[in-house]
């Protein structure tokens, strides 16, 4: 016979309706950390580098997830990936350069590597707006920014995507080209 435990639990007749959860309200002039995602209250979503797009697709959707950090065998970050990144001609423009069909890339192909990626020091952005973010997002032609720690470890990230959802409005944010081969994708994903 089983001891009686030290807890009583009851049944629920009740339901539950879930409502959407809103963000806090934020404007240009708010505090550029109510956009920041915390890693330390919040642990990131991943996947492998080796996941295909569509199957990528089809997680992020159903998890309600925009972005997913990409991490190799040994669970080291190689970078970031966006639904927006999946839903944009950069997928197919990527496979046509390759010559291989959509369906044979892998987040490791279209994601935005970690050598790309820029970082803002946590106390920085203790102490910045969300217009001094957008600024620097726009000037830099970055989408994502790595919040780093007094360690200069990752520590959280700020997405273009999310502020843009959350303020309602277009940010303008064109990528920076750092090789003849970023001009030449960019021409070439134009032409597509």
């Amino acid at each position: 016979m089983k001891p009686v435990p030290s807890i009583a639990l009851s049944r629920l007749n009740h339901s539950l309706t879930l409502s959407n959860v809103e963000s806090p309200e934020i404007k240009l002039s708010s505090p550029a950390d109510k956009v920041f995602l915390d890693f330390d209250s919040r642990q990131p979503m991943v996947l492998d580098q080796g996941v295909s797009v569509d199957d990528a697709a089809y997680l992020m959707r159903i998890t309600h997830a925009k972005i997913k950090l990409i991490v190799d065998r040994n669970n080291q970050f190689r970078g970031i990936v966006s639904l927006r990144d999946i839903d944009s001609v950069k997928v197919l423009a990527t496979a046509s350069a390759m010559g291989v069909a959509r369906a044979d890339l892998t987040v490791k192909d279209i994601m935005t590597p970690t050598v790309r990626l820029q970082g803002i020091n946590r106390g920085v952005l203790a102490k910045a707006t969300i217009s001094d973010l957008i600024e620097a997002l726009e000037f830099e032609g970055q989408r994502f920014l790595l919040v780093l720690d007094d360690e200069e470890r990752i520590c959280g990230l700020v997405s273009a995507d999310e502020i843009s959802h959350r303020l309602g409005r277009h940010l303008d944010i064109e990528p920076v080209a750092h090789s003849f081969n970023d001009v030449f994708s960019a021409l070439r994903v134009g032409s597509l």
